[in-house]
């Protein structure tokens, strides 16, 4: 297993290291992040494969709310990331998945044996590293990130995010992407990042790069730069989306799923991602600690590092820009732009407070 763009610098995992010998390394914790994202990647593939035959149930959390959409698809590959790593690791370590309130699902991942992970997949990479308190580490998960996108047949949105933090950094992460192709022609694709240490790839190549994707590539109808957001109206969304294109030019363009805008920023498909509210911490851990492992810069979009015990951490968005040599320019030029917008002022009077 290899890092690409390898910075390595241990200083973050020294200054973080208790005495205790009870601890936890970070390179066998992401090794066995990667497997289980692997895991989960399987089980969205497998309800997908048999979604013709008899067909796909879901039900909405919130019935005035597609985006809410919750399948057997997000059930079994929860079951497969919480299970296999609560089984790994221990009552120590803390996990937070998204579908934890289904009581159900959490009795069924309670009651099942789960196959041992991989804990070695980095030790030529990582190698030994002072050992972190437990208690420091969080890992969040979202086992199907784009439910909507999975309901309405557009997968190649689709992502398993497994995101590690350190006292509410992301630090490192996994993003599965099960249908790279957007069908089952080929493998899924695994991308897995550690802050100052670089990211890697493995299952299918990675097709994804710096260059807009098919459905952009017109540049009359998509003149470049281009600015990555949902479709939703919100006014805040609206006059973002008005403020990145005044400042640097170029338009917006679409893209479903948080991990799916913030790994556009990250492979350089776009010059920002933005995005005024997540689901939830799980939303954003993972493809933060990617895209900040390749170089790129992400605040919430009050220009503030992430902080992801912040309960409103979800309601303050973020912005995602990719990696280049005027990165931190570029994002607080764009972080300004979007502050000084009258709707955005509203929006933080509501949101920009810290619990």
């Amino acid at each position: 297993m290899r890092f690409q763009h390898c910075l390595v610098r241990a200083s973050l995992f020294l200054s973080l290291a208790p005495s205790s010998v009870s601890g936890l390394q970070i390179g066998p914790l992401l090794s066995t992040c990667v497997d289980a994202c692997q895991r989960g990647c399987n089980e969205i593939r497998a309800v997908h494969a048999s979604r013709d035959k008899v067909g796909l149930k879901f039900e909405l959390k919130d019935a005035a709310d597609p985006r809410s959409a919750l399948t057997e698809a997000d059930g079994a590959a929860q079951k497969a990331i919480v299970g296999a790593l609560r089984a790994e690791w221990g009552p120590e370590l803390r996990i937070v998945g998204e579908e934890d309130d289904d009581d159900e699902l959490s009795a069924a991942i309670e009651n099942s044996k789960f196959e041992p992970l991989k804990r070695d997949m980095f030790d030529d990479d990582v190698g030994e590293t002072a050992e972190i308190d437990a208690s420091e580490i969080s890992v969040f998960v979202d086992p199907l990130d784009g439910t909507r996108e999975f309901v309405e047949g557009r997968v190649a949105n689709c992502q398993s995010l497994i995101g590690i933090s350190i006292g509410g950094e992301a630090i490192a992460g996994v993003i599965g992407i099960p249908f790279p192709a957007g069908d089952l022609s080929t493998d899924s694709t695994i991308i897995y990042g550690l802050e100052d240490i670089g990211s890697g790839v493995i299952g299918a190549p990675l097709t994804r790069g710096p260059f807009p994707l098919d459905h952009h590539i017109d540049g009359l109808k998509y003149p470049r730069p281009h600015h990555a957001t949902g479709d939703s109206s919100a006014d805040v969304m609206k006059a973002s989306r008005r403020a990145a294109i005044q400042k640097f030019g170029g338009s917006n363009v679409i893209y479903g799923g948080a991990g799916n805008k913030i790994l556009g920023a990250a492979l350089g498909e776009v010059a920002s991602s933005i995005q005024h509210r997540v689901g939830g911490p799980w939303d954003i851990a993972a493809p933060s600690a990617v895209l900040k492992s390749m170089g790129g810069k992400i605040t919430n979009m009050f220009g503030d590092e992430i902080d992801l015990r912040d309960e409103r951490c979800h309601e303050k968005g973020y912005i995602a820009t990719p990696p280049n040599s005027d990165n931190n320019m570029f994002h607080d030029a764009l972080v300004a732009a979007i502050l000084a917008q009258p709707e955005f002022q509203e929006y933080k009077k509501q949101h920009g407070k810290k619990e």
